[in-house]
C-alpha cells in the first residue's frame, strides 16, 4: 500500500507542474520552506492571515514577543510597566537596536508605527487591536494630527495611555500589527508591501510572485542570528508535494499544515512521525460566512435550515478524525467557549424551514473558497448535504490571495465564503471583535446584530475570570441562535519538517519558532 501511495503522489506532483529544476536544494546555510499560497503583502499592518504571519518574523520585530507558554517576552523593548489601573503601558527600548538599513530605532519609530496602523490611508484590517489607545478615534476622524495617547517620553521610552482597559493588550503587542516599520522605507519605497524593512534577522532579497521569496541575513541584526543565513520560500507548492520535497531532501519545512492525505502515512511511521509538530497557537474554526445583505441568507430561517442540513460528523472523517464538530465560533479549548451548544443534523427540519421561508423548491448559490484540496473536499461534502434539501451549491475555488482580495474589496458580490479563522490570541474577544461586530474588520458577510454589539462592548471590559468567561459563553449562544455564520469543525493542525532540522518548536504567535531552528 505504501508503494502505491507514493506512486500516486509522484503522479500528482507531475500533474501540478512541479519541476525539479525549480526546487532549491537545501545547503548548510539555507532553510527551504514551501507554501501553497503567495503572500498578500509584506506590510505587517496589512497582512492578516496565517501565511503572512508565519513569515513576518523573518523581517520584522515588535516591542515584545511571546514565549513558548504564550506570555510576553522582551523584543525591541527590554522592559515595560503597566499602571495599577491597567490604563498606562510604558516601554523602555533596548540599547543598540536598529533596522536592517543600520539606522537606530528610537521611541519616535514606535509612535510612527502605531500611528500609521490607525491611519485611514493605511486601511489596516488589524487597526482594531489598538483602537483603545486614547485619542485614536479623534485621529481617525481627522480631528487630530496625532494620537494623543502615544507619548515619546525620551529617545528610549514610549508610553501608551488607554481610553478603556484592554486585558489582552500585551498579547496584541506581540503580534504583527505591533511590529515596527521604518518611516523612510514606508514613504520612500515604490511599493512598501513588496519592499519591507524591519528589525528582524533577515532582509527580503527577491520576490517572484507565485514562484519564490528569497531572504539573506540582516547584517545589522541586534541579537544572535539564527543558525542559518538564508531562507527560500517556494510558492504554489501543494502540501502533498511539499511533504514529498521534505522527504526527498529538497525542502525543510512547510508553511501549511500537513495534508489530510499525508497525515496517516506520516503519523504511523515512527521515523517520520518524529518530524511532526503539533500547533499550539491559533486555535481554529472552519466556517461558512453567508452574505446577509440581501437574498436568501438575509432570512434567519434559511441560515438555520442550511446550518442543520450539514453532517459535521462526516466532515470530521475528512480530517482523518483530527477535528471535532463546531457549534459556535469559540474553539473548545479557549476560555469562554459555551460547551452546552450543539447543532443537530436534521435535514427534515431543514426542508420545513426552507419551505416556510418560501424556498420549498430550493435555490442555487455559490461559495468562494481557496484552492486548498481539503477545503474543496469539505465544501463538496456540504454541497451533497444541501442537495438533499433542495439547495444547489456551486464551488468557486480561487488562490488565497484572490480570496482575500474579494473578501475585502467586493464581498457583496459573493453568496457564501468558506474559510478558517485562526485565533490571534487566546481570548474569545478575538472571535467576536473582528468577525461578529457590525464594524468587524473580517466580516465579509456584513452580519450585524445591535444586541450582540452592545453585549460585546460590555463583556470585553470585564477582567479575566469567571464573570468574563460566562459573559462570553452567553454571547456565543446569542451568535449561534442567530446563525451569524455556519461553524463546521475545529481542527488539530500538525506541521511537518525535514529530518535534518532540530529544535523545531511550535510558537503561539507565528506557528513555528523560526529563530530557534538549528541543523543536526
Amino acid at each position: 500500500m505504501k508503494t502505491r501511495f507514493l506512486v500516486l503522489l509522484v503522479l500528482l506532483a507531475a500533474l501540478v507542474g512541479v519541476m525539479p529544476s525549480l526546487a532549491q536544494t537545501p545547503d548548510a546555510e539555507t532553510l527551504v520552506i514551501t507554501s501553497l499560497s503567495d503572500l498578500q503583502s509584506f506590510d505587517p499592518h496589512i497582512g492578516y492571515d496565517t501565511v503572512t504571519w508565519f513569515t513576518y518574523p523573518l523581517v520584522y520585530r515588535g516591542l515584545v514577543g511571546l514565549d513558548s507558554s504564550g506570555e510576553p517576552s522582551p523584543e525591541l523593548a527590554e522592559s515595560w510597566t503597566i499602571s495599577e489601573d491597567g490604563m498606562t503601558y510604558t516601554f523602555v527600548l533596548r540599547d543598540g537596536i536598529m533596522f536592517s538599513n543600520g539606522r537606530a530605532i528610537t521611541a519616535e519609530d514606535i509612535k510612527y508605527s502605531f500611528t500609521r496602523l490607525q491611519s485611514p490611508d493605511t486601511a489596516s484590517p488589524t487597526a482594531y487591536m489598538f483602537d483603545m489607545v486614547e485619542g485614536t478615534a479623534e485621529y481617525i476622524a481627522g480631528d487630530a494630527t496625532e494620537i494623543s495617547g502615544i507619548t515619546v517620553v525620551d529617545e528610549k521610552t514610549v508610553e501608551f495611555k488607554l481610553a478603556r482597559p484592554e486585558w489582552t493588550l500585551m498579547k496584541r503587542f506581540a503580534l504583527p500589527p505591533g511590529m515596527i516599520v521604518a518611516r523612510e522605507q514606508v514613504e520612500g519605497a515604490e511599493n512598501f508591501a513588496r519592499e519591507p524593512l524591519g528589525a528582524g534577522p533577515f532582509v527580503l532579497d527577491s520576490w517572484e510572485s507565485g514562484v519564490r521569496l528569497s531572504f539573506s541575513a540582516n547584517p545589522n541584526y541586534w541579537r544572535e542570528s539564527p543558525a542559518y543565513s538564508k531562507v527560500v520560500i517556494d510558492l504554489a507548492i501543494d502540501p502533498t508535494v511539499g511533504a514529498l520535497r521534505i522527504e526527498s531532501g529538497e525542502a525543510d519545512l512547510m508553511v501549511d499544515p500537513i495534508s489530510n492525505s499525508d497525515y496517516p502515512r506520516v503519523a504511523t511511521d515512527p521515523a517520520l512521525a518524529e518530524n511532526l509538530v503539533l500547533s499550539v497557537g491559533f486555535p481554529n474554526t472552519q466556517y461558512i460566512i453567508p452574505n446577509v445583505r440581501q437574498g436568501p441568507f438575509s432570512d434567519l430561517r434559511v441560515r438555520e435550515a442550511l446550518n442543520i442540513a450539514i453532517d459535521r460528523e462526516r466532515l470530521v472523517t475528512i480530517y482523518n478524525n483530527r477535528a471535532i464538530p463546531a457549534a459556535g465560533p469559540v474553539p473548545n479549548n479557549v476560555d469562554g467557549d459555551n460547551a452546552d451548544l450543539s447543532v443537530p443534523f436534521d435535514p427534515e427540519r431543514a426542508k420545513t424551514l426552507l419551505a416556510e421561508a418560501g424556498f420549498a423548491d430550493g435555490f442555487s448559490v455559490s461559495v468562494l473558497l481557496t484552492t486548498d484540496p481539503v477545503d474543496s473536499a469539505v465544501m463538496q461534502a456540504v454541497a451533497e448535504d444541501w442537495a438533499a434539501v433542495g439547495v444547489t451549491l456551486e464551488l468557486r475555488p480561487v488562490e488565497f490571495a484572490q480570496w482575500l482580495d474579494v473578501a475585502y474589496s467586493s464581498p457583496e458580490e459573493v453568496d457564501l465564503f468558506y474559510i478558517g479563522w485562526f485565533m490571534d490570541y487566546l481570548d474569545p474577544s478575538n472571535v467576536f471583535e473582528p468577525l461578529l461586530t457590525c464594524a468587524g474588520s473580517f466580516n465579509p458577510g456584513a452580519y450585524c446584530n445591535a444586541d450582540i454589539d452592545a453585549a460585546f462592548a460590555a463583556t470585553k471590559e470585564l477582567p479575566p475570570g469567571d464573570a468574563r468567561w460566562q459573559a462570553f459563553s452567553d454571547l456565543e449562544a446569542l451568535a449561534v441562535a442567530d446563525v451569524a455564520n455556519m461553524y463546521l469543525v475545529h481542527v488539530q493542525q500538525y506541521f511537518y519538517h525535514s529530518a535534518r532540522l532540530d529544535n523545531v518548536t511550535a510558537h503561539p504567535a507565528s506557528q513555528i519558532d523560526l529563530d530557534a531552528i538549528t541543523f543536526k
